[in-house]
């Protein structure tokens, strides 16, 4: 389902869009136009959403297993017998609580990238939407074709440039686990 945005923006470039509209080329720049935002207002949703269950994940994992780890370590230390018995419930309560911080951790990664997806794409889409408002109605066409592709570019640039994020991040995990 198309977001508030995207409908507004709809309703700004529909003028141009109509089958009776006199310049061809123009319409066709109109269509590029609004599938370029509405792919952009995607992935700026997606970030957002990934974000949120992101957090949500976090919060419910670290609760349960802390919960969990301790319900159990708290089992063998109250019901134990013998100094052996003890210190297995303990570690077992450490050991939970520490696993539950490192995933809480983890999670917070995926938290941090989904941010910084979404502050690096955001400025782009709040641009295409101001050219929309602004300056697709008089641009020469020539100048709406370069404009397009100046976006296209920027958009392009981000995505390289998160790929090769990705592509680092997961070099540096794979010679992580190859290291231990």
């Amino acid at each position: 389902m198309p977001s508030a945005d995207v409908k507004e923006m709809r309703s700004l470039v529909a003028p141009f869009m109509k089958p009776e509209f006199p310049d061809a080329k123009r319409r066709n720049l109109a269509v590029v136009f609004l599938r370029t935002y509405t792919d952009l207002d995607t992935t700026v949703r997606r970030c957002d959403e990934a974000g949120i269950r992101s957090k949500w994940v976090i919060r419910v994992g670290s609760a349960a297993t802390a919960a969990a780890s301790a319900v159990a370590g708290t089992t063998l230390v109250a019901g134990a017998v013998g100094t052996v018995a003890i210190v297995v419930g303990a570690v077992t309560a450490t050991l939970g609580v520490t696993g539950s911080v490192v995933a809480a951790l983890k999670l917070t990664d995926s938290v941090t990238q989904n941010e910084l997806d979404h502050a690096k794409y955001l400025p782009l889409l709040r641009e295409l939407g101001t050219y929309a408002a602004v300056k697709l109605p008089d641009a020469p066409v020539e100048q709406i074709e370069t404009d397009l592709n100046a976006f296209a570019v920027s958009i392009s640039a981000v995505e390289a440039a998160d790929a090769a994020a990705a592509a680092a991040a997961a070099t540096a995990a794979g010679a992580g686990a190859a290291g231990s």
